[in-house]
């Protein structure tokens, strides 16, 4: 079985005691910058964007020990050069954005901003003529010399009342039957690790990047790698306003903790 990791900004936590060799006994374990459905079979375990894991209904779960959740602050940026509101329709640039803050930023488009999407386009770089710019990671954080930046976490939080679900563990069902706790236990020690040694993380990633470190450290202190039980309603509502129309689905995996339930009711 591997343990495999979204390899984003966001999940830096994990990913930094992988690369440090902070932690031990890691066993098979990839971190995969991109991380994609078609990267996972039924024998891992995987940290990943929720979107992806809609692809994974019929093969894997969600366990809720590990996850990655934005609570009112996050690391994808919409900017626009007015006012947000003040656009009616316009191409939507995705500048150098992974599937989670592409998901975040469907599901806020038109139902807080108005804004009626008459493209999506995904590029390293967007052209000068581009008026509304989905980023993340430093890109987001950095400060902005001129127009209007808004943090995509905080409005799905004015607009839902709930945090950002960024990432979900989905585990697939051969690892399941297998018994995945090894597994897991590794990506706790990894959370454990990255939080004991937050100062560490937070510093490499400032050196890295340049992200201020006030910022970097009021956006990580937002931040929480489990799931609670009423942020599946969260995980859910996301991924059925943010996928619409793209090569997601709708619906999320079922839930481990609540195999026995679901079979006891059948």
């Amino acid at each position: 079985m591997t343990v495999l990791i979204d390899d984003i900004l966001a999940t830096s936590f994990l990913t930094c005691p992988v690369r440090e060799r902070w932690a031990e006994s890691l066993g098979d374990m990839c971190v995969v910058a991109g991380i994609t459905a078609e990267d996972i079979t039924v024998d891992d375990v995987a940290l990943v964007p929720a979107a992806i894991a809609t692809r994974l209904v019929e093969t894997h779960v969600i366990d809720r020990s590990v996850a990655v959740v934005h609570d009112g602050i996050g690391m994808t940026s919409l900017w626009t050069p007015v006012r947000a509101d003040e656009i009616e329709e316009e191409a939507v640039y995705l500048d150098s954005v992974g599937v989670a803050s592409e998901t975040l930023a469907l599901a806020l488009l038109k139902p807080y901003f108005g804004i009626v999407s008459t493209g999506v386009t995904h590029v390293d770089t967007a052209p000068n003529e581009a008026r509304v710019i989905v980023r993340e990671g430093a890109a987001a954080l950095s400060a902005t010399e001129e127009g209007f930046r808004e943090d995509l976490a905080r409005t799905w939080f004015i607009l839902t009342g709930m945090p950002f679900v960024s990432h979900v563990t989905v585990v697939g069902v051969r690892a399941l039957a297998r018994d995945a706790d090894e597994q897991l236990a590794v990506l706790r020690t990894l959370v454990e690790t990255g939080h004991e040694r937050r100062r560490d993380v937070r510093r490499m990633i400032h050196e890295s990047t340049g992200i201020d470190r006030e910022t970097l450290a009021e956006v990580t202190g937002r931040m929480r790698y489990h799931l609670e039980p009423e942020d599946a309603e969260a995980a859910r509502r996301l991924v059925e306003m943010g996928t619409w129309g793209t090569r997601f689905g709708r619906s999320l995996p079922a839930y481990r903790d609540q195999l026995g339930s679901q079979e006891s009711g059948e």
